[in-house]
């Protein structure tokens, strides 16, 4: 059977829109589509429909095997139970990785951390780290000796 009956649920309102479906769904029609604005007035409409869009025959459940369109994939992530199922569907989460910088490979070198002696002699040509601290204390030491 096809849809035998077509119509439009108008009201002014959100509130008054679902009211109204309500009534319409009690009384056997089903919403079509997406609700509808319209600005003049600010009037809200929803179309309903009686009958089955099955038009070959009596209506039947929609598995995802109905879906023909889908990837497998696509259809396993419809029929996963959870979210790590879900995941599993897409091959997601299936690292070994243990969240561990040290596990990393082609870990980029981190300079070492400079001393005291380093900063005041300031001839080094090595990259270093320097703390807030060593720079503040040379920067003091450096003014303390300067000529009064």
């Amino acid at each position: 059977m096809a849809y035998t009956q077509y119509e439009t649920v108008v009201a002014n309102t959100p509130e008054e829109l679902t009211a109204k479906l309500a009534q319409a769904i009690a009384d056997g029609w089903q919403p079509y589509g997406s609700p509808v604005s319209i600005t003049e007035g600010f009037q809200v409409l929803q179309a309903v429909v009686k009958g089955s869009s099955n038009v070959g025959g009596a209506p039947t459940d929609i598995t995802s095997d109905n879906i023909t369109d889908a990837s497998d994939v696509g259809k396993a992530v419809l029929v996963s139970v959870d979210a790590a199922a879900a995941r599993v569907a897409i091959g997601s989460g299936t690292s070994d990785f243990s969240g561990s910088y040290n596990d990393l490979t082609d870990q980029p070198v981190i300079p070492a951390e400079g001393d005291a002696a380093l900063l005041e002699a300031g001839t080094d040509l090595v990259a270093h780290t320097w703390s807030a601290k060593l720079i503040h204390d040379e920067i003091a030491r450096q003014i303390a000796a300067l000529p009064a």
